[in-house]
């Protein structure tokens, strides 16, 4: 476990300090030769428990593979969604894997929302696809023993967490045949079979799978060196998932977890029995196990530097190995180990977040030896430039070298986005990079340097040097950027059929790095130029221009949604090029800035679309991009606080909408619902988007002014046909709502959907998702005096940035009186 970890928590820092007793640990992982595997669908489906055991007191290499990345959930923090949703989860789940000590990996399948089914699940992911994945890093790591979250069956809850075990059962024997993908077959990478295959079974939310004839290990123990046990840092792990809001509480005893055999010999006495967990499997390992031994025995905590001629010599044992796979992992190890053990400081820093191709950058590298051991021969490389610094540095010699160089590297791009997306999974053509977690760094500097004579090479990546008077120092990514990016002020540009209506669109453009004199063309996707902006001075990098353009509604021949791919055209005294990425940037305290690039483009949706009503009152939820549409649709939308739920002051609303989740995130509304329900019965509109029900019980505050239930239950199948029970005024006015109008839904149809038995409400709206019964609760609706109150569970949040017309049309309903 890194040291550091509360202090870090508080603010951006990603580097943990490694103290004496922590090296100590690390002596011991090195000794230890095993390897765990636990295999399960999403963040936060991991065993924190079993990942902080397996790591911190066994000491085995212990890594956790998550078949997505979590798109599809629900984000408490903010309102991002799919693609950039999973960035900000993968960096939470890398936090928690630097709490507990495990590795993470990933396949390339895209989380698509609940699923009911595992046949679901696969079809959509591209099963042999997926499989593949989990094979190469079977194959990899060689696990001695792999673990499943789930059960492959309904048990799990989950069609992707019952895939995710049906796909490990499975890879399990694809790893062992060099038939199945053998295409993966070069280099350290061969066929594997692990010993055992086990589910880890649970008591979860009323569910129980576990009984007292399975396989049983008592976990929880304290570590003296780390000062906690390994279940306080399982709570603290699984705590970093904030986006699904998975605030853990610490249980600081012991726990007994449960274990049914899936595959392999089944465990009798203990958890490894059968492994060879130690390098006693020849004459040379058994003398590398003595010689490790005999450093642990030897270390001292407040003096590790002087276990490093000993581990010198553990290293040249390890490199005359026949086991090529294990020597370069365990080489690994100990150079990691011996770095720390001599308090080398190696970084490289610039004070840019963002730099642009072409463009110069200035970094600066530090090499300091904070401990009495000589290294010699350092040379120090950043890109295209590289020295030989000198032959010898002693102790606490100060080593700076500032390097200046023109950026020729790539944008940066997390891999998996760096080719279009397919409909069920990314899309990565390095085979190397199957199971990879994070994003590679832009530029990275090396160091290359001597101790006792054995060469040892450290990589660091370059990182922004932030000093903030509150936070103080601390480091984010630095990315390379296109010399320019852009925005637009809206995805959707709503055109009603026979309005004749005009609609501006306004460009944003930012230069990343300095823009020569010229002119500037926005295109579309069939070269039409659709504007154009002189720059007769340039733009200086990092300022902003503006440019817009108009579209008619009385131009557009076609019915439904265009999407229309923009891009810039530059002609300038610096030479022509086009730029077509918009840049986003993900912020938030826990994780490191995420930067990700993408196309730019706007959907044109001419359709028949009416609305009544001007202004709408908007109780912000967890976060979504509803009330932008509402915007777009025509209504002024104001964002009401605590102080403004007063029925005298809603009374000016022509409808009060919430966000999702709004009654899961803010208190404030039990307190409120008197007075919203007196706004609702003097002839108010209150429509309530989903929130959620949790496994423990139901939601703990009144939503309508009857007893209305939010329910798990929802509609996965996009496509699922609707069936109006109800010739209800919903589907009349101010639109005639269809069938049609559920074409081209993405995702799901809804979510936490609405029950009740009162007379009072009505629900004209059903869908069925396969070999299921009819679900009603997408739309409850009710009077209450002279107004009207709605739940919906149908999934606006995602429908209206998309761009779904129906999706459009049907909410300009609820909201209208």
């Amino acid at each position: 476990m890194k040291k550091l970890i509360l202090a870090c928590l508080l603010t951006p820092c990603f580097a943990f300090a490694q103290n004496g007793l922590q090296l100590l640990e690390n002596l011991k992982r090195i000794e230890s030769t095993g390897t765990v595997l636990h295999v399960a669908a999403h963040p936060d489906d991991e065993s924190t428990h079993m990942l902080a055991w397996f790591a911190q007191e066994q000491h085995w290499e212990t890594n956790y593979f998550a078949f997505t990345r979590g798109d599809g959930g629900q984000n408490l923090i903010g309102d991002e969604q799919g693609i950039p949703l999973g960035l900000i989860r993968t960096q939470e789940l890398l936090a928690a894997r630097r709490i507990d000590g495990a590795n993470q990996y990933f396949s390339q399948a895209f989380d698509f929302g609940f699923s009911k089914s595992t046949d679901e699940a696969l079809s959509f992911w591209n099963k042999e696809l997926v499989l593949s994945n989990l094979v190469y890093v079977i194959r990899k790591l060689r696990p001695d023993i792999i673990f499943t979250r789930f059960p492959p069956d309904a048990r799990a809850g989950h069609g992707h967490h019952s895939a995710s075990a049906a796909l490990a059962i499975e890879a399990y024997q694809a790893a062992a045949d060099p038939k199945r993908f053998p295409e993966q077959l070069k280099g350290d990478i061969k066929p594997w079979k692990a010993t055992r295959l086990l589910w880890n079974t649970f008591r979860f939310a009323g569910t129980s799978t576990v009984s007292e004839d399975q396989f049983k290990v008592q976990i929880g123990n304290f570590l003296p060196s780390i000062g906690q046990s390994t279940a306080e840092l399982a709570a603290l792990s699984r705590s970093q998932h904030k986006s699904q809001g998975f605030g853990f509480a610490v249980d600081h005893g012991k726990s007994t977890e449960y274990f049914q055999t899936l595959a392999g010999i089944a465990p009798k006495k203990s958890i490894d029995e059968g492994v060879s967990n130690h390098w006693q499997n020849s004459r040379a390992g058994a003398e590398i196990e003595r010689m490790i031994s005999l450093v642990i025995r030897n270390y001292q905590a407040e003096k590790p530097y002087l276990s490093i001629p000993d581990m010198i010599q553990v290293r040249r044992a390890i490199n005359k190995l026949d086991d090529t796979y294990l020597q370069s992992k365990k080489i690994k190890q100990i150079d990691a180990w011996i770095t720390q053990a001599a308090g080398i400081h190696f970084a490289g820093n610039t004070n840019r977040g963002t730099v642009a191709q072409g463009d110069p950058l200035n970094i600066k590298t530090e090499f300091i030896v904070r401990s009495p051991i000589h290294v010699g021969s350092l040379r120090i490389s950043v890109g295209e430039k590289d020295t030989l610094f000198k032959n010898q540095v002693i102790p606490y010699e100060r080593m700076n070298w500032t390097s200046n160089q023109i950026v020729r590297q790539t944008v940066t791009q997390p891999y998996w986005l760096a080719n279009t997306k397919e409909t069920g999974h990314f899309v990565v053509k390095d085979q190397t990079k199957i199971g990879q977690a994070a994003p590679d760094p832009a530029i990275l500097v090396h160091a290359q340097f001597t101790i006792e004579g054995e060469q040892i090479q450290v990589s660091r990546p370059v990182q922004e040097l932030v000093v903030d008077p509150v936070k103080g120092e601390y480091f984010q990514p630095m990315t390379v950027t296109p010399r320019s990016t852009f925005q637009i002020n809206h995805p959707n540009i709503l055109l009603p059929k026979g309005s004749g209506a005009t609609k501006s669109v306004d460009v944003s453009i930012k230069a990343m790095g300095r823009i020569g004199a010229g002119i500037v063309k926005l295109l579309n996707q069939a070269d039409q130029t659709l504007a154009t902006l002189e720059i007769p001075k340039g733009i200086d990098a990092g300022a902003s221009k503006t440019m817009v353009f108009n579209v008619r509604e009385k131009d557009q021949n076609f019915e439904g949604k265009e999407p229309w791919h923009l891009r810039l055209a530059y002609e300038t005294t610096q030479g022509n090029w086009i730029d077509s990425l918009q840049m986003e940037s993900i912020n938030y305290s826990h994780i490191p800035v995420q930067r990700y690039f993408s196309p730019v483009s706007v959907n044109l949706m001419h359709v028949d679309f009416k609305k009544t009503g001007k202004r709408i009152g908007y109780i912000k939820g967890a976060g979504d991009k509803v009330p932008e549409s509402l915007e777009q649709m025509g209504y002024q939308v104001d964002f009401l606080q605590e102080a403004d739920l007063k029925a005298s002051q809603l009374a000016q609303y022509d409808v009060v909408l919430t966000g999702v989740r709004a009654h899961n995130t803010l208190d404030y509304l039990g307190q409120a619902h008197s007075e919203l329900m007196k706004y609702v019965e003097q002839g108010g509109n209150y429509v309530v988007q989903y929130n959620t029900a949790s496994f423990v019980g139901p939601l703990k505050v009144a939503v309508g002014p009857y007893p209305l239930t939010i329910s798990r239950n929802r509609i996965t199948k996009e496509e699922a046909a609707p069936k109006f029970l109800l010739d209800h005024a919903l589907f009349h006015s101010p639109n005639e709502i269809t069938e049609r109008d559920f074409d081209d839904w993405i995702q799901e149809r809804s979510i936490y959907l609405g029950e009740s038995s009162d007379p009072h409400y009505q629900f004209p709206l059903a869908f069925t998702d396969p070999g299921e019964a009819e679900q009603k609760g997408n739309i409850a609706v009710c009077r209450y005096g002279k107004g009207q109150f709605i739940y919906t569970g149908l999934v606006f949040f995602r429908e209206l940035p998309a761009g779904v017309p129906g999706a459009w049309r049907l909410m300009a309903n609820l909201i209208s009186r």
